[in-house]
């Protein structure tokens, strides 16, 4: 376009002026825009920060109690044998017998489980496992006993 056709120069810079006035406001809605998808951008990520925190507290709540759950577990378990080093002939008689040993064997297996002591966590099972078999005590009962059995 020719200048006589825009008219006079005032006019040209009116247009201007409100081009880019148009132009700011435009630009100013886009980086409101931004702006909110930013807002929204970071809530969603604290949001999605706290389920994960709240989703790995309740994972170690769990793993903690069953860990503490299987510590009893075995402390019970523990509680519940039979110190082979410490225990009265009464209480491996009682043992034996409860395990399928005869209670005419018991009294004599009993007395030769107490003559070998002491006993170590690494030769309780063997010696006491002889002991029973050359009583000739089935396998089985053999196995009930020694599992019953701690050396401490």
């Amino acid at each position: 376009m020719r200048p006589a056709e825009l008219g006079d120069n005032g006019r040209m810079k009116r247009a201007a002026a409100l081009v880019l006035s148009a132009l700011a406001v435009t630009g100013a809605s886009a980086v409101a825009g931004c702006s909110q998808v930013a807002d929204t951008a970071k809530s969603a990520a604290s949001n999605a920060a706290s389920q994960v925190a709240a989703t790995a507290k309740a994972e170690a709540s769990k793993a903690l109690a069953s860990a503490a759950s299987q510590a009893s577990a075995s402390a019970a378990a523990a509680a519940s044998k039979l110190d082979v080093n410490t225990a009265s002939r009464a209480d491996l008689v009682t043992t034996l017998q409860s395990a399928g040993v005869p209670a005419d064997k018991s009294g004599s297996l009993a007395d030769g489980i107490i003559a070998g002591r002491p006993y170590t966590p690494a030769t309780v099972v063997s010696k006491v496992s002889d002991q029973l078999a050359n009583a000739n005590i089935d396998v089985a009962s053999i196995v009930r006993i020694v599992t019953g059995l701690v050396a401490a």
